[in-house]
């Protein structure tokens, strides 16, 4: 105990002779530390939580959060979020989903499990076209482009006679995800989903819309069912025959450039084609016979007769049919044969069907910068022909022509990089000059505050020397310690004698100097002096 008292006379001792401005700095140290380990220690004793369930619907959300109340879980809604400690996540998110089925807004077949006393047919159907609705919903759902999804739909009647007369009908509300959307072969798909999944409800009789009222399923069924942008389809939106016209064209550019640029160098040679495609489908039916004559079947007749006519013949027939008679008598007997043969006539009918999108006439037009002579021309022209597949019965044409390039703008454009590019060099140096005359402040202060504590310093020890001529300690009061602290005392750098002058001789010049300037401290000294011998 005694040892830490004196420990803390010793630090409060050292304390009271630190500089007001030591202590400032060592407070300021202090309580950085201090405040520091605070918030090491509420951090560390501060519960932290992870998100258990998020983007729930606000009905399994308030189920959720009800059963974790029920199982006096620490949890706290932050936003859409259900959050619960970071270490118990796993743990909790299994107990609760054995605990709570999450339906996502939508119940499908499972209320058909709960059964009702006295249910009618008709509640029946309306329970069975719920959980359908609601198991096409949680489908959609899954798909990474849907956010949220209803789906409605019309199931057809029946009756004691005839079922299902009338086709049923389904529409699909879809809200996308920021930044997705759907493509026509993706509703298409979804679409087949629907219309798979329902008894009698066909793919026109689908509708699908987003959260922005646009029909996605617009035009993709025609009445009776067929694809509508199936090969068979004989027409091309015009915005699509656009972007294939205008992708076409940057194609050939881009050959035409990658083939001009490393001769002539770049921006000195301009290219534009202009391509005339024929989106129109055609569908050519043909039918050819083959010239090879093939019997089908053939019929003999072989008949006697007993008379006495004698006679033979042919009878007439057509090109598929041979029927030959040949009749002989003997002694009044008559015989008679009789054959028939029919030919098949193969014929092979072909259905062609032309892509749309074929190249019906090309016109390019290429630029040089400069005065180029004929010859080079024709050069060019033969590459452009070779490089654009160049077709004269279709009457293509290339026109090579050189014209000196305005380059205002890029010489304009040029001089301005040059001189954001000199001004930010300008600026850089500017800081550079800048920090180097900060840091000359600094050291020329630093320096100057030197000396003007060697002055200072200087100045004190002067002073010093001044007290301890005018009163000299005495000698019973030097211990070893004074002894020890006059060897650790400052030394001075020896003084500088004139040529003149000895040792002896500057000190006794100096004390008359002293003497004459402080005649009180002089007589002081003597009569310290005089006091010092009587005793």
């Amino acid at each position: 105990m005694g040892k830490l008292s004196q420990l803390f006379k010793n630090l409060v001792g050292k304390w009271k002779g630190l500089s007001r401005n030591k202590k400032i700095a060592f407070g300021i140290i202090i309580s950085g530390v201090i405040a520091a380990l605070i918030f090491t220690g509420i951090s560390f004793g501060k519960t932290k939580y992870a998100v258990l369930f998020s983007n729930l619907d606000t009905t399994d959300a308030a189920t959720v959060y009800k059963q974790l109340q029920s199982d006096k879980v620490d949890a706290k809604v932050q936003g859409n979020s259900i959050l619960v400690p970071k270490d118990q996540v796993d743990k909790i998110r299994m107990q609760t989903l054995s605990e709570v089925q999450l339906t996502n807004g939508s119940q499908g077949f499972e209320l058909l499990d709960k059964s009702k006393f006295g249910e009618t047919d008709s509640q029946m159907k309306i329970d069975y076209q719920r959980a359908l609705q609601g198991e096409l919903e949680r489908t959609i759902k899954s798909l990474p482009q849907v956010e949220n999804a209803r789906v409605h739909l019309v199931l057809p009647d029946d009756t004691e006679f005839v079922k299902d007369t009338n086709p049923g009908s389904a529409s699909v509300t879809l809200k996308l995800k920021t930044g997705q959307q759907l493509t026509q072969d993706q509703t298409k798909a979804l679409v087949a989903l629907v219309s798979g999944s329902v008894k009698n409800v066909p793919k026109q009789n689908v509708e699908v819309i987003d959260d922005k009222l646009n029909l996605l399923s617009r035009d993709l069924y025609s009445s009776d069912g067929t694809d509508t942008g199936s090969s068979s389809d004989s027409t091309i939106p015009a915005e699509k025959q656009q972007d294939l016209q205008k992708k076409y064209e940057d194609d050939m550019e881009k050959r035409l450039l990658a083939m001009l640029e490393p001769i002539y160098g770049k921006d000195k040679v301009k290219v534009q084609v202009n391509a005339d495609l024929d989106f129109d489908a055609v569908q050519q039916d043909s039918k050819t016979y083959d010239s090879k004559n093939v019997v089908v079947s053939e019929h003999t007749i072989n008949s006697t007769n007993t008379g006495g006519t004698n006679n033979s013949g042919t009878s007439p027939v057509d090109n598929n049919m041979s029927n030959t008679s040949v009749s002989s008598s003997n002694n009044g007997n008559s015989t008679s044969n009789e054959a028939t043969r029919n030919y098949d006539v193969p014929e092979v009918e072909q259905k062609t069907i032309k892509a749309p999108g074929s190249v019906k006439r090309l016109t390019t037009s290429v630029a040089l910068d400069g005065n180029v002579d004929n010859a080079t021309k024709t050069s060019i022209r033969n590459l452009a022909v070779s490089a654009i597949g160049y077709d004269a019965t279709r009457g293509d044409t290339i026109s090579v022509e050189s014209i000196p390039f305005d380059t205002t703008a890029q010489d304009n454009a040029k001089k301005d990089v040059d001189a954001m590019q000199k001004a930010s060099q300008q600026a850089q140096r500017n800081k550079y000059i800048i920090a180097g005359a900060i840091l000359a402040a600094v050291i020329i202060a630093s320096v100057v505050g030197f000396l003007i504590w060697r002055r200072k310093h200087a100045a004190d020890e002067e002073d010093l020397f001044d007290d301890d001529i005018i009163n000299p300690p005495d000698i019973d009061d030097i211990d070893d310690n004074d002894a020890t602290k006059a060897q650790n005392k400052i030394k001075f750098k020896p003084v500088e004698l004139d040529q003149e002058e000895n040792e002896d001789t500057h000190v006794e010049n100096e004390i008359k100097k002293y003497a004459k300037d402080k005649p009180d401290q002089v007589a002081d000294v003597i009569k310290a002096w005089l006091a010092e011998d009587e005793r």
